[in-house]
C-alpha cells in the first residue's frame, strides 16, 4: 500500500471524538472520489460537503 497520504494520530488532549470523525470522514471521501462511477458505494459527497 501507498502510504503517503496516511495519517497518523497520536493520543492526547488534542485529539477528540469529532476529529476522528472528520478525518475518517474525508479520508473516506478522497478514496471513493477515485474509484471508478460503477463501483462506487455512495457518492462521494453523500458524507459532509467537499
Amino acid at each position: 500500500m501507498n502510504k503517503r497520504h496516511w495519517i497518523t494520530l497520536s493520543p492526547g488532549d488534542s485529539i477528540d471524538e469529532k476529529l476522528v470523525k472528520e478525518l475518517v470522514t474525508k479520508s473516506y471521501r478522497l478514496m471513493v472520489a477515485n474509484l471508478p462511477k460503477s463501483p462506487r458505494p455512495v457518492g462521494p459527497t453523500r458524507f459532509g460537503a467537499g
